[in-house]
């Protein structure tokens, strides 16, 4: 599968999807379902962290069918800089965010996400609420 095909889905989209709410339930179903959608380490984490008990088995059952991609250590020193250079225009991301937004800059990859405030990072494709 080229890069192109690809998107990085963000916790928010994962939550609406495994809670079916709109928006995003829909759009991680097309992804699913065509095989475009990625996972990352940091939105595990992520996940994990806000995972009921009772959910586990059918959240990790779906989630460890999605092609993840390779965090690497390039990975932390870009998204320092990123926060950084946010931080110094007056823009606040989570640090978290930061690494999931330097993933889908890396890869090349669109970022589905609820998450508005990934707006402000320079170059970072999103992927469209409704009407994917």
């Amino acid at each position: 599968m080229s890069t192109a095909e690809r998107v990085l889905v963000d916790t928010s989209a994962w939550v609406a999807f495994f809670r079916g709410s709109v928006p995003g339930r829909s759009e991680v179903r097309a992804l699913l379902t065509e095989n475009r959608a990625v996972r990352c380490g940091p939105v595990e984490l992520e996940l994990r962290r806000g995972l009921r008990r009772s959910e586990a088995a059918a959240v990790l059952g779906v989630w460890s069918a999605v092609p993840p991609l390779a965090v690497e250590a390039i990975d932390f020193t870009s998204a320092g800089d990123l926060l950084r250079d946010l931080r110094e225009s007056g823009k606040t991301l989570p640090s978290m965010d930061g690494l999931i937004a330097t993933l889908a800059l890396r890869y090349e990859v669109p970022l589905l996400s609820l998450d508005h405030h990934f707006a402000m990072v320079p170059g970072l494709q999103r992927w469209p609420l409704g009407g994917t």
